[in-house]
C-alpha cells in the first residue's frame, strides 16, 4: 500500500516539474519575439503608452524669469507745451444813477408832518464805491434832515439852488436802500410850518464791471507727462499800463500760483510752480484782475519731463548654470510676447546694460543674450521706442 502511493507521489512531482518547464520555454520564445519584431508592432501588441507632449526644442525646462510688464509708455520729448489763447481781461468803472426822483417834499409844523422817501437799490455792493446823494433846493423853510437807512447823514439850513453833493458812508450800504427826507421843527413859532422842495434828486455812484475781469481756460495732462513731470512753468507777455492795473491774481485748480502786479514791459514773464497743482486729466487756469486791464499773449504752460524710468527685471545664474552658458552646452533666450498682432514693435533690450534694438510686427520676439550673461545677478530692461503693450516677459535657459 505504502509502496503504491509512493509511486503515485513520484509521478505527480514529475508531471508538475514537467509542467513549470513547459510554462518557462513558452514565456522565453513569447519574449524573444516581442524583441524581433519592429518597434511599432511590439507597442500595438504590448499597447505601450508613448509620450505624446510635444518637445520644444532646446528647451531645458528652466525658466528663469518670467513678468507681465503690462503697458509701457514712450515719450519722444523732453518736454511738454500746453499754448494758451490770448487771454484779455480788465475792469471798467464808471458813474451810474442808482436812483432819482424829480420831486422830493417834506414840511412840519405843530399840527400837520409829511416826509418823502427814495428806494435806492444796490445790486453790486462789492464793487459799488463813492455813493453819493445830489439834489437842486427849490423852496426851502428849516434845516434840511436826509436819513440813509435810518441814519442820519445830513442836517443843516440849505440855500435856494444846488447843494453839494451828500457822501453815504460805505458802511451803510445794502442791497436795498431807503432814503429819507425830512424837515426840522419851527420851535416856539408854532403858528408857522417849516417846509422844503426839492427837484433832480439822484443817487450817483462809481459801479465797477467784472464781467470781464476773470478768464478761465482748461488744458489736459496725459497720465505719462504727470508721472515724469520734473518741473512746470506758466509763461506769458504782458501787456498793461503799471499806473492803471490793480493786482493779477492766476489760479490753477483753485490754488494761486501768482498774485501781484507783473513788470508791464517784460518780453516774458516766467512762473514756476508746484507739479503737484497739476492734475492727471483736465485742468483749469483762471487769470483775474481787480483793477485795470490786462491782455496776456504767448501764454503757455511747459512741462519738463524727467528721463522715464523704466522698471528693471532680474535673474539668477548659479555657478553651475553660467559655466554650461559659456562652454556652449546651454544658451540663455529671452522673449517678449506682445498684446498687438499687427502694430510695429519698436524698442531696445537693455541686458546687463547691453542695448539690443528690436523691431518686429511679429505677436513674439526673441533674443539670445548668452555673451552678455554674468554669474549671479543678471538685469533686464525694456525701453520702447513707441508705446508697448508687453503681455509676458521671459527668460529661459535652453539647450
Amino acid at each position: 500500500m505504502f509502496a503504491a502511493w509512493l509511486m503515485f507521489r513520484t509521478k505527480k512531482g514529475q508531471s508538475a516539474a514537467g509542467a513549470a518547464v513547459l510554462i518557462a520555454i513558452i514565456a522565453a520564445l513569447i519574449i524573444f519575439f516581442v524583441i524581433l519584431i519592429p518597434q511599432k508592432d511590439r507597442e500595438k501588441l504590448l499597447e505601450e503608452e508613448t509620450d505624446t507632449t510635444p518637445t520644444v526644442p532646446g528647451v531645458t525646462g528652466k525658466n528663469l524669469l518670467t513678468a507681465s510688464p503690462g503697458r509701457i509708455d514712450y515719450l519722444a520729448q523732453k518736454e511738454v507745451e500746453h499754448p494758451l489763447p490770448v487771454i484779455n481781461i480788465y475792469t471798467q468803472t464808471e458813474a451810474k444813477v442808482l436812483a432819482e426822483k424829480n420831486v422830493a417834499y417834506a414840511k412840519k409844523g405843530v399840527f400837520s408832518e409829511k416826509a418823502d422817501t427814495l428806494t435806492v437799490m444796490i445790486p453790486d455792493l462789492q464793487h459799488t464805491e463813492n455813493v453819493l446823494l445830489s439834489l437842486g433846493v427849490e423852496e426851502s423853510e428849516g434845516k434840511l434832515i436826509v436819513s440813509f437807512n435810518g441814519e442820519e447823514v445830513f442836517n443843516a439850513e440849505v440855500s435856494i439852488g444846488s447843494l453839494a453833493p451828500v457822501s453815504v458812508p460805505k458802511n451803510l450800504l445794502k442791497e436795498e436802500n431807503l432814503i429819507t427826507f425830512t424837515v426840522s421843527s419851527p420851535g416856539l413859532a408854532f403858528w408857522s410850518t417849516n417846509e422844503v422842495t426839492l427837484r433832480k434828486v439822484q443817487v450817483v455812484a462809481d459801479v465797477t464791471s467784472v464781467e470781464a475781469q476773470s478768464s478761465k481756460n482748461v488744458f489736459l495732462v496725459s497720465e505719462v507727462e504727470k508721472k515724469n513731470m520734473e518741473k512746470v512753468v506758466l509763461k506769458f507777455q504782458p501787456g498793461c499800463k503799471m499806473d492803471e492795473v490793480g493786482t493779477l491774481s492766476i489760479l490753477i485748480n483753485g490754488k494761486i500760483i501768482y498774485s501781484g502786479v507783473p513788470d508791464c514791459d517784460l518780453m516774458t514773464v516766467p512762473l514756476e510752480f508746484s507739479p503737484e497743482t497739476l492734475n492727471q486729466g483736465e485742468n483749469e487756469i483762471i487769470f483775474k484782475t481787480e483793477e485795470g486791464a490786462y491782455l496776456l499773449t504767448r501764454a503757455m504752460i511747459e512741462s519738463k519731463l524727467k528721463e522715464i524710468d523704466f522698471p528693471s527685471y532680474y535673474f539668477e545664474l548659479s555657478y553651475e548654470e553660467y559655466r554650461k552658458v559659456v562652454e556652449g552646452d546651454n544658451r540663455v533666450k529671452i522673449t517678449l510676447d506682445f498684446v498687438d498682432v499687427v502694430a510695429l514693435k519698436l524698442g531696445d533690450i537693455v541686458f546687463n546694460g547691453h542695448a539690443r534694438y528690436f523691431d518686429t510686427k511679429e505677436v513674439s520676439y526673441a533674443l539670445d543674450v548668452s555673451d552678455e550673461v554674468v554669474q549671479g545677478a543678471n538685469s533686464l530692461k525694456i525701453k520702447p521706442r513707441k508705446t508697448l503693450e508687453v503681455r509676458e516677459l521671459s527668460a529661459d535657459l535652453v539647450e
